[in-house]
């Protein structure tokens, strides 16, 4: 996959996403493998080319979500002022995904900011669908829990 192909750059001028492919690396991860953990420092952001990776949120009980698709982005935590991980990453299958620092990330946004704020404004994006998709599961589970009672 090519990296201006993923829907995050989408549209990002050709000196910058040279900038940016040169600070990506690609990593090769083992099932079963764990990217990080929730509440690590957020320091890098991912790109999902192969594979599912779990993301795993424990707090008394667990959720656990999928991402499959190709151009699927995961530790956008990095790119959040707490910068904080709120969920751990579990690989389900061998993975293969694009690795960005998000200090090397941040220092080319510095000098275009008008691709940051787009890349910035996209990323809100995957943000709002992931939340869409959770209250859509959480209410879904919800109304199974509630059947009613005949008796």
């Amino acid at each position: 996959m090519i990296l201006k192909e993923i829907e995050l750059f989408e549209g990002v001028d050709f000196e910058v996403m040279s900038e940016i492919a040169g600070i990506c690396s690609e990593e090769n991860y083992s099932n079963g493998t764990t990217i990080f953990e929730r509440d690590e420092q957020a320091k890098c952001l991912y790109i999902l080319l192969e594979g599912t990776v779990y993301l795993v949120i424990e707090n008394g009980g667990s959720i656990t979500y999928s991402l499959t698709e190709p151009g699927d982005v995961f530790g956008w935590s990095s790119m959040l002022e707490h910068g904080i991980y709120t969920a751990s990453r579990i690989c389900a299958t061998d993975l293969k995904a694009v690795k960005i620092e998000k200090d090397e990330l941040n220092k080319i946004f510095k000098n275009h900011p008008d691709v940051g704020f787009k890349v910035l404004q996209r990323l809100a994006g995957v943000i709002s669908k992931r939340l869409s998709n959770a209250y859509r599961d959480l209410l879904s589970a919800r109304s199974m829990d509630t059947t009613p009672s005949y008796g």
